[in-house]
């Protein structure tokens, strides 16, 4: 199975996207990240890999400057069904119309958002997203 995992972190924070990877590829992900970096359009390849992904993770933290890539290669992702979940640090301001499938976090206090990702898992979702893997994602 393939996952594909967008990001706008800071270079200091590379790690969380490492750590995520390394679980993700436990659970016997294969591992794509956007190569879409400072683009203005979503290339071709880009729109391939999420395309034929079977899950898309979204980051978004408060200090990254790629909030709005990854919010149109997730919006992509839904477009073409790909499983989804955007984790959204709570210092980075959400619309209130914004419906869209995720998770607000805070680095220093995880608990919450791990409790909530648990009470939204389905049956429908790949077993890779499993709680072990949101700790990673959250203790940043």
């Amino acid at each position: 199975m393939k996952a594909f995992v967008s990001y706008s972190i800071t270079d200091n924070n590379d790690f969380i996207v490492t750590l995520l990877s390394s679980k993700l590829r436990e659970r016997q992900f294969t591992v794509t990240t956007s190569q879409n970096f400072y683009s203005r359009n979503l290339d071709y390849s880009t729109m391939n890999e999420i395309a034929s992904s079977h899950l898309f993770i979204g980051v978004i933290t408060g200090s990254g400057i790629e909030r709005k890539r990854v919010l149109e290669e997730w919006e992509y992702a839904v477009k073409h069904s790909v499983p989804n979940l955007l984790l959204i640090e709570d210092t980075v301001p959400v619309h209130q119309k914004f419906n869209g499938n995720y998770v607000r976090f805070n680095r220093c206090r995880p608990k919450a958002a791990i409790e909530e990702i648990n009470s939204r898992m389905t049956p429908a979702q790949p077993e890779s997203s499993s709680n072990d893997i949101v700790p990673w994602l959250l203790g940043g």
